[in-house]
């Protein structure tokens, strides 16, 4: 066993300490502790290690609140405070920006916070039938393995989902195919609670009938998904049932989506994330705006409620379909929604030849280099980027201001994921 002072942290919470010139990650360790350790795994440029002792603690520890968060691989930083989880990851961010974008913001706004427990909407959780047990085996796997965590709560899920685990375990558990349940998308709407079970092998009637009961029992939507997304169907088909939504404030924007649609994971967040972004763009009546990679229309749709017209561009057609009806709903005639794939541009895109004074994107973690690329042909005088990877945000970060003349004008941490190492990143870009 060796001592070491931990010096930093990485976004998965592992503490970093240096000896003998070399990094060393150790699990459940904060800034600025000192803590006796044992290394389990050399490697060529790091060492990994299990903690044996804190010696002397950091003032950011603090004790995890869930009883599974050393198993579970849901959450990676239960140990620090939530106030110090937002810092380190504002600091990471800041320092993979210039480290690989060479780029630095003019000025870094206040991290955009809400509640930390009981915030997830959106979970997809896996499912698995344990003979040895003779339980059904349901929540997040474990951490660095594939194992299903043996769980019955959980502190980051919405409650409307967290308090179903249990139930859903002994519901799996009783049905003839409960080895044919892989996992179970879920969705907290406003107005209701999806369940979608992925089953390899049709039900019978009686696990049917169980599901039935189910349902009417913790008051859900549940629904069976037998292949692909476009199997996915409600157990009892309704047709006057109403869509699952959500409402944007304080624009009023109602947006229906399908429960295996994506939507922001965090309804807090979200409600959050779109008023800045639109106190930042300052839209004007004569802006024209085109949104890449924008799914339901979570910023189209209330960007147009201020600009003269608006662009959605996607490359799900289901999604595509969702935000054309969306903006029926909302009785909005400015605004359209084309398809296109984003990631390999056609010369024919016509979006591309159209005049833009501002550009929103919101592309998922490979980042939106090719749309970049071709940014000097769009020429918008902004360009509102909002990241859910630091890595692909540097690199696109560095082309928009190195290359293309724009500078970096606001940055903000949007603390969408608390104690998990995702982090998401707000960042307005304008021309020079």
């Amino acid at each position: 066993m060796q001592e070491a002072k931990i010096i930093d942290v990485l976004l998965d919470g592992r503490g970093v300490a240096d000896r003998d010139g070399k990094k060393v990650f150790i699990p459940y360790t904060v800034p600025g502790e000192r803590v006796r350790y044992e290394r389990r795994k050399k490697k060529k440029k790091f060492d990994e290690a299990k903690l044996i002792e804190v010696l002397q603690a950091s003032p950011d520890r603090v004790d995890p609140r869930c009883q599974y968060f050393s198993i579970c691989g849901g959450c990676s930083s239960q140990h620090i405070s939530a106030q110090a989880q937002i810092q380190y990851k504002q600091q990471s961010v800041l320092e993979t920006l210039a480290r690989i974008g060479k780029v630095r913001p003019r000025k870094v706004y206040p991290p955009v916070v809400d509640q930390v427990w009981g915030y997830r909407r959106r979970a997809r959780l896996a499912v698995k039938y344990v003979a040895k047990k003779n339980r059904a085996l349901v929540g997040f796997r474990e951490k660095n393995a594939p194992y299903v965590t043996d769980m019955w709560s959980c502190e980051v899920l919405h409650p409307n989902i967290a308090r179903l685990i249990g139930s859903l375990s002994e519901l799996i558990t009783a049905l003839s195919i409960r080895d044919k349940i892989p996992q179970i998308e879920c969705s907290v709407a406003e107005n209701a609670t999806a369940l979608v079970f992925r089953v390899l092998e049709n039900p019978g009637e009686q696990d049917l009938d169980a599901f039935a009961q189910f349902e009417r029992q913790h008051a859900v939507r549940v629904y069976l998904q037998t292949k692909g997304l476009d199997t996915v169907t409600l157990l009892h088909q309704e047709s006057n049932l109403e869509s699952l939504h959500f409402v944007l404030q304080p624009s009023g924007i109602k947006i229906e989506f399908s429960p295996v649609d994506f939507v922001q994971v965090h309804s807090g967040i979200n409600q959050k994330m779109v008023h800045q972004a639109i106190d930042w763009l300052r839209v004007q009546k004569n802006d024209a705006v085109l949104d890449l990679f924008c799914g339901l229309g979570n910023f189209s749709l209330p960007v147009a409620r201020l600009a003269e017209k608006v662009v959605g561009v996607e490359g799900d057609a289901a999604l595509l379909e969702r935000a054309r009806k969306n903006a029926r709903i909302n009785r909005l005639s400015n605004v359209e929604f084309e398809r296109a794939n984003l990631f390999e541009l056609e010369q024919n895109d016509s979006w591309l030849r159209d005049e833009w004074s501002i550009v929103i994107l919101d592309p998922p973690r490979l980042g939106a280099r090719e749309v970049v690329e071709r940014m000097n042909e769009i020429n918008p005088a902004k360009v509102l980027y909002i990241s859910c990877h630091p890595g692909t945000l540097a690199r696109d970060s560095d082309m928009l201001v190195n290359s293309l003349g724009y500078s970096m004008q606001r940055l903000s941490i949007l603390n969408m994921f608390p104690h998990t190492g995702h982090v998401e990143t707000m960042v307005l870009f304008e021309k020079l």
